[in-house]
């Protein structure tokens, strides 16, 4: 695929992208369930198809962030009914430890300690405020927060340790992540409030968007480090 083709094809598959997530964000402000239980999947297998057809080699990277936006699908299929609210959230679990494992065959294990505690002080005092509305799922959102977490501190540490395009891609992903899901568990363990549904969906979708990306750029894994 010639470079200029490329880029154009990469151009019109993430307009359908964008067309299909503003149109799940609308259909679900106007209470259309049936057109929203469609488009949201779709939202995320076009992101998903992204990924594969323009990732540029076979690397070990790209494959863990396709089988981790693998489970996020399961995931987005799974949130559509509340009865499966955990089995959803196992799903994004696995998820973000793809993405982790991802993160760490560039370049190894990242110890910055700087952003684990900023983390850590955000995402346990955060966790601490939802604590006597979780109910049963105390233990497993707790868990789910240690893995989100940990998965944004390896994404972070990527661009601390090389300020490249794709690295913060990946950085502001695993950022939008934690963003969305935290929207996502203040509207269903606290309260509603107003855009809710429209923020979350467009973080989340921006964020699996961005990680997609970041596995088609040149740079993030140099080529000899390509596995067939």
């Amino acid at each position: 695929m010639r470079l200029a083709h490329r880029r154009k094809t990469k151009l019109f598959f993430s307009t359908l992208i964008l067309l299909a997530a503003i149109l799940a964000i609308y259909f679900k402000s106007i209470g259309n369930a049936p057109l929203f239980t469609v488009l949201k999947p779709l939202t995320t297998i076009l992101i998903l198809l992204f990924a594969v057809l323009f990732g540029i080699n076979k690397s070990k990277f790209h494959k863990w962030m396709v089988i981790g936006l693998c489970f996020c699908l399961v995931g987005d299929t799974l949130l559509l009914e509340d009865s499966y609210f955990a089995f959803g959230l196992a799903a994004f679990l696995l998820a973000h430890l793809c993405f982790s494992y991802g993160f760490t065959c560039l370049g190894g294990f990242k110890k910055y300690m700087f952003p684990l505690f900023l983390l850590g002080v955000f995402g346990l005092g955060y966790y601490w405020i939802l604590f006597d509305a979780l109910n049963a799922l105390k233990v497993p959102v707790l868990l789910y927060f240690l893995v989100i977490l940990f998965m944004a501190w390896q994404g972070i540490g990527l661009r601390i340790w090389k300020a490249t395009r794709p690295h913060t891609l990946i950085a502001l992903g695993v950022l939008l992540f934690i963003i969305s899901d935290g929207m996502l568990a203040w509207a269903k363990f606290k309260e509603p409030f107003p855009l809710d549904g429209i923020l979350i969906l467009a973080t989340y979708w921006t964020s699996i968007f961005l990680l997609a990306l970041s596995a088609t750029l040149e740079g993030v894994v140099p080529r000899s480090k390509a596995i067939i």
